[in-house]
This record gives C-alpha cells, structure tokens and sequence, in this order.
C-alpha cells in the first residue's frame, strides 16, 4: 500500500516502508538509530532525498518507473514548501502504531461471558 504525494505538475505514489528507510540510511550513511532523531536535525538536502526515496518505494509497489530525480524534488519545493510537510506527514502516519479495535481508536473491550 502506498500513498500519493504531488510533486510539481505530478502525482507520485510514496511510501516509507523498510525498504525505503534502507536505501535512505545508506545513501545518508546514518543507522536506524539516527533516523529517530530526523525531525530535529533534517537538512533541505536530508529531506529530499527522503522524499525521493519515498517515491522509489511507492513507484515499485505500484510498479511504475521512478521518473523523478532529487533535483527534480528540490526545484518542485521551489514553488511549493509544502511538499515536505505533507511527505512528513505521510512520514510520521506509516510509523504511527495501528490502532486495533473500534473506530475510535481504542482497543476492543473484552465481552463479559
């Protein structure tokens, strides 16, 4: 499962699965440990790497070629910031813990026999 993210003239499918966090700890050469601390220290350039590798991940689940470069990325933002945001926002959610149960997010309550 992916989700979609415009960037510039065009939609994207982006995901932040394992997959997309091993290309982009190693082509930032920091571990798993360091990710967890992205929010505080990301740099413009951390960012659109991320994003691109986001895109990678997405474009193979949804076997589409990746036709989106890094420079691509950083002159999209040019026009439009928001782009980081939102891909920080899908980011966040595919790490965020699912919730089991009913729809309002709490666990389901045993029935009593």
């Amino acid at each position: 499962m992916y989700e979609v993210l415009k960037v510039g003239k065009e939609v994207y499918p982006i995901r932040f699965g394992m997959n997309a966090l091993r290309k982009y700890t190693k082509r930032q050469n920091i571990t798993l440990g360091e990710l967890g601390n992205i929010g505080e220290t990301i740099t413009l350039d951390d960012a659109c790497v991320l994003i691109l590798c986001g895109i990678e991940d997405g474009c193979r689940k949804a076997k589409r070629d990746v036709t989106i470069t890094v420079e691509d990325i950083a002159d999209a933002l040019d026009d439009d910031m928001t782009i980081v945001e939102k891909a920080m926002e899908i980011f966040t959610e595919a790490f965020a813990p699912k919730n089991e149960g009913n729809s309002k997010g709490g666990a389901k309550t045993p029935r009593k026999k």
